[in-house]
């Protein structure tokens, strides 16, 4: 006997999505619980275009720039769509989800999901051994780049808003300013 997905006596896994409809909503599985999002409004939208724009300009030949809606689908049994990745490109599965750990992983902000970036993605990213965390608000704006460290924990190691221009170096370098992420 199986357990319908939305059952309570089992955790949701990835692939309960693939039986799922296309219906423009954004479905992850975090944690084994299910969560929905609504398609992200234009802010949300021109940022992650500009910055998938500034980051493909920078990107060395064997790393890759990838935009969601792209399923990361590590060993644990959850599904990711980050707005951003930056990845291997030896690990890009045409026909399939991303099953390698990401080097970069970037959240553009929402009204209906900060603190799920802020905290819940965070937290899991983290644990799941992504080396670099990169959380952008468009309403500030700002972009604040985090790094795993020794011990494995999230350290913030370069932050900018506004005009200011924020330097990162990993996972390559890469000079960004927030306000032109957003500005028309």
């Amino acid at each position: 006997m199986s357990v319908a997905p939305s059952s309570p006596a089992r955790p949701f896994v990835a692939e309960d999505l693939d039986r799922m409809p296309e219906d423009g909503y954004r479905r992850e599985v975090i944690g084994g619980t299910l969560v929905v999002t609504p398609s992200p409004v234009g802010r949300h939208q021109r940022c992650v275009g500009r910055l998938f724009i500034r980051l493909e300009r920078a990107c060395p030949a064997d790393l890759e720039v990838i935009v969601s809606p792209y399923d990361w689908r590590p060993p644990s049994g959850e599904s990711f769509q980050p707005d951003l990745m930056v990845i291997r490109r030896a690990d890009f599965d045409p026909d399939g989800p991303l099953r390698a750990t990401p080097l970069l992983v970037v959240e553009v902000l929402s009204t209906s999901n900060a603190e799920q970036d802020r905290a819940v993605k965070r937290a899991r990213y983290e644990a799941l051994g992504v080396p670099a965390y990169w959380i952008v608000d468009p309403a500030v704006p700002a972009l604040s780049a985090l790094r795993r460290n020794a011990r494995g924990r999230y350290v913030e190691t370069a932050r900018a808003s506004g005009r200011q221009p924020l330097v990162a170096d990993f996972p390559f370098a890469v000079e960004l300013t927030p306000v032109e992420l957003v500005e028309p």
